[in-house]
Protein backbone atom coordinates (compact mmCIF):
# COMPACT_ATOMS: atom_id res chain seq x y z
CA UNK A 1 0.00 0.00 0.00
CA UNK A 2 1.19 3.31 -0.60
CA UNK A 3 1.89 5.99 1.91
CA UNK A 4 0.50 9.16 2.00
CA UNK A 5 3.27 10.89 3.13
CA UNK A 6 7.34 11.07 1.77
CA UNK A 7 10.55 11.61 3.67
CA UNK A 8 12.65 14.29 2.71
CA UNK A 9 15.01 14.68 5.90
CA UNK A 10 15.13 14.06 9.51
CA UNK A 11 17.75 15.20 11.76
CA UNK A 12 18.59 14.96 15.78
CA UNK A 13 17.54 18.25 17.49
CA UNK A 14 18.46 17.41 21.29
CA UNK A 15 20.14 15.18 23.00
CA UNK A 16 20.21 15.00 26.84
CA UNK A 17 21.44 12.33 28.73
CA UNK A 18 22.79 12.61 32.74
CA UNK A 19 23.66 9.34 34.75
CA UNK A 20 22.13 9.00 38.17
CA UNK A 21 25.17 8.23 40.33
CA UNK A 22 22.75 7.47 43.30
CA UNK A 23 21.29 4.25 41.89
CA UNK A 24 23.28 1.06 43.72
CA UNK A 25 24.24 -1.86 41.89
CA UNK A 26 22.18 -4.78 41.57
CA UNK A 27 19.10 -2.27 41.75
CA UNK A 28 16.17 -3.50 39.54
CA UNK A 29 15.00 -1.22 36.85
CA UNK A 30 11.42 -0.42 35.20
CA UNK A 31 12.00 1.85 32.74
CA UNK A 32 9.25 3.63 30.83
CA UNK A 33 10.32 5.63 28.34
CA UNK A 34 7.16 8.34 27.51
CA UNK A 35 7.18 9.08 23.57
CA UNK A 36 5.81 12.15 22.07
CA UNK A 37 4.87 13.33 18.44
CA UNK A 38 3.45 16.60 17.40
CA UNK A 39 2.77 17.46 13.91
CA UNK A 40 2.66 20.91 12.04
CA UNK A 41 1.68 21.65 8.31
CA UNK A 42 2.25 23.79 5.67
CA UNK A 43 0.47 23.25 2.30
CA UNK A 44 2.03 20.19 1.46
CA UNK A 45 4.43 19.79 3.75
CA UNK A 46 4.70 18.14 7.16
CA UNK A 47 7.29 18.79 10.07
CA UNK A 48 6.83 16.23 12.99
CA UNK A 49 8.81 16.39 16.03
CA UNK A 50 8.99 13.17 17.70
CA UNK A 51 10.44 12.57 20.97
CA UNK A 52 11.59 10.30 23.75
CA UNK A 53 12.09 11.03 27.17
CA UNK A 54 13.20 8.91 30.46
CA UNK A 55 13.38 10.20 33.08
CA UNK A 56 13.98 9.35 37.26
CA UNK A 57 10.50 8.70 39.52
CA UNK A 58 11.23 8.66 42.79
CA UNK A 59 9.24 5.34 42.69
CA UNK A 60 10.73 4.17 39.95
CA UNK A 61 14.54 4.52 39.62
CA UNK A 62 16.01 4.43 36.25
CA UNK A 63 19.90 4.59 35.83
CA UNK A 64 20.14 7.59 33.49
CA UNK A 65 17.96 10.22 32.80
CA UNK A 66 17.75 10.82 28.61
CA UNK A 67 15.59 13.14 26.40
CA UNK A 68 16.25 12.45 22.27
CA UNK A 69 14.02 14.89 19.64
CA UNK A 70 14.04 14.35 16.14
CA UNK A 71 12.57 16.83 13.36
CA UNK A 72 11.44 15.06 10.50
CA UNK A 73 9.89 16.69 7.41
CA UNK A 74 7.98 15.07 4.36
CA UNK A 75 5.73 15.81 1.96
CA UNK A 76 2.15 14.83 1.08
CA UNK A 77 1.74 12.11 -1.27
CA UNK A 78 -1.77 11.95 -0.41
CA UNK A 79 -4.36 13.45 1.11
CA UNK A 80 -5.27 11.64 4.56
CA UNK A 81 -6.53 12.09 8.13
CA UNK A 82 -4.30 13.65 10.44
CA UNK A 83 -4.01 10.46 12.14
CA UNK A 84 -2.90 9.00 9.33
CA UNK A 85 -0.34 10.92 8.69
CA UNK A 86 0.81 10.49 12.71
CA UNK A 87 0.91 7.23 12.22
CA UNK A 88 3.14 7.01 9.09
CA UNK A 89 5.46 9.64 10.17
CA UNK A 90 5.85 7.23 13.08
CA UNK A 91 6.19 4.16 11.24
CA UNK A 92 9.19 5.90 9.54
CA UNK A 93 11.40 8.20 12.34
CA UNK A 94 10.84 5.81 14.84
CA UNK A 95 13.41 3.35 13.71
CA UNK A 96 16.32 6.27 13.71
CA UNK A 97 14.66 6.95 17.04
CA UNK A 98 15.53 4.04 18.40
CA UNK A 99 18.98 3.55 16.78
CA UNK A 100 20.33 7.17 18.34
CA UNK A 101 19.14 5.81 22.08
CA UNK A 102 20.82 2.49 21.62
CA UNK A 103 24.05 4.41 20.56
CA UNK A 104 23.54 7.16 22.78
CA UNK A 105 23.58 4.64 25.71
CA UNK A 106 26.11 2.30 24.55
CA UNK A 107 28.40 5.38 24.03
CA UNK A 108 27.98 6.10 27.15
CA UNK A 109 29.60 2.83 28.71
CA UNK A 110 26.12 1.26 30.08
CA UNK A 111 24.23 -1.66 28.45
CA UNK A 112 22.48 0.02 25.62
CA UNK A 113 18.93 0.63 26.09
CA UNK A 114 16.63 -0.79 22.78
CA UNK A 115 13.02 1.46 23.20
CA UNK A 116 10.63 -0.96 22.78
CA UNK A 117 9.19 -1.67 19.23
CA UNK A 118 5.94 -0.41 18.06
CA UNK A 119 3.48 -1.34 16.39
CA UNK A 120 1.98 0.99 13.42
CA UNK A 121 -1.45 0.11 13.38
CA UNK A 122 -1.66 0.25 17.69
CA UNK A 123 0.55 3.87 17.10
CA UNK A 124 -2.73 5.14 14.73
CA UNK A 125 -4.91 4.07 17.38
CA UNK A 126 -3.28 5.53 20.31
CA UNK A 127 -2.18 8.51 19.01
CA UNK A 128 -3.89 11.57 21.06
CA UNK A 129 -4.92 14.48 19.71
CA UNK A 130 -1.83 16.66 21.62
CA UNK A 131 0.09 14.22 19.53
CA UNK A 132 1.47 11.99 22.59
CA UNK A 133 2.03 8.22 22.78
CA UNK A 134 0.64 5.85 25.65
Amino acid sequence: MEKHVKLLAYKINEIEYKFNEGIKPGTQFQITPKIECKMGRNDKTLFINLSVRVNEDISSPVPFNLRVALFGTFTVAEEADQQVFIAEAIETLYPFLRASVSAITANCNIPPYVLPIINPESAQAEAKPDGKLN
